[in-house]
């Protein structure tokens, strides 16, 4: 670990299970220099091509690379106590992870109608094989989570890609806050 910043606060096994993982560092310097410095660095790195606020970055796997499952790092910086607090989301591109949240709530929906159904039916004594959308509706719901965790699977070089060009950054500071005297 270098003296400027902390590894990810996030454990990593707990982010394996989450489809967009959240990653946590502080480092020193302003958000403004972090960002500078994220913009210069990646303009030079082919595989990854980057879009820069003054404390926003989005990093994307290049057009001619781009497949359905690539991901995206959403990095957010901001001032703290301790210098620069960045915040990186990894997840699929916005109109991705839009299907997958509207798959949820198309499977969601049906599964709670047919439960509160069948319940009413239970509740006035009858047959109640509406209650079946329950079951029915949760296992949608994994198979659209074991979707996500093969999409994820597919994207894996491409994570990498952009998790190992913000860590470049990282040691780039690092470096040159351990040279400074």
């Amino acid at each position: 670990m270098h003296a400027n910043y902390e590894h990810a606060i996030e454990p990593s096994a707990l982010n394996e299970l989450k489809m967009r993982p959240v990653y946590h560092w502080v480092i020193s310097g302003s958000p403004e220099e972090f960002i500078q410095r994220l913009c210069q660095l990646i303009s030079f790195d082919p595989a990854v091509s980057i879009q820069c606020g003054s404390r926003h970055a989005v990093l994307r796997i290049p057009d001619e690379a781009r497949h359905t499952w690539s991901p995206t790092l959403d990095i957010q910086v901001r001032a703290s106590e301790r210098g620069s607090h960045v915040r990186a989301r990894l997840g699929p591109e916005p109109q991705i992870w839009t299907l997958f949240i509207f798959l949820y709530g198309a499977t969601a929906f049906p599964g709670l109608i047919a439960s509160m159904y069948g319940l009413s039916q239970l509740a006035m004594g009858e047959a109640a094989p509406a209650l079946w959308g329950a079951p029915i509706s949760a296992a949608a719901w994994g198979l659209i989570y074991l979707a996500s965790f093969f999409g994820k699977g597919l994207g894996a070089v491409q994570i990498h890609q952009l998790m190992a060009a913000v860590e470049a950054c990282l040691e780039v500071e690092a470096e040159q806050v351990e040279a400074a005297p």
